[in-house]
């Protein structure tokens, strides 16, 4: 028989918890009986609330595809051509920009070769400051 007994203990997850040894080396270990399903154990309801997860995802997506389709009625633009139109309006405002620096240089230019200062120089030319 086994030199030393096993011995019950209450773990704090509510199972069972046995400690036994082994017939040849008297070493302990531990024995979970009636375990709670842990993380990445598979529970029998686990299968059920995945179905409810996609199913609710899908019934998500069904409703924004809905929405983007009623939106693109109502416009009279579809996804494409929006994306088109703001990757134009995209392009415009670099020229803009662009354009503004190679002024914003020049008029430094026009000040240092008149000994005025930039705000002077936008005066001069019926220009804001925020322009």
């Amino acid at each position: 028989m086994d030199a030393t007994p096993s011995k019950r203990k209450q773990p704090s997850d509510g199972s069972s918890l046995v400690l036994e040894s082994d017939n040849t080396s008297g070493t302990l270990f531990e024995s979970h009986t009636d375990r709670k399903p842990g993380l990445f154990e598979p529970r029998k309801d686990r299968k059920h609330e995945l179905r409810t997860a996609i199913a609710t995802a899908t019934s998500e997506l069904d409703v924004q595809r809905a929405r983007r389709d009623a939106l693109e009625q109502e416009s009279g633009l579809t996804v494409e051509r929006a994306r088109q139109l703001n990757d134009e309006n995209i392009d415009r405002l670099h020229r803009y920009n662009d354009t503004k620096d190679a002024a914003q240089i020049l008029f430094g230019k026009l000040a240092e070769l008149k000994g005025k200062t930039i705000k002077e120089i936008y005066a001069e030319y019926d220009i804001g400051l925020d322009d």
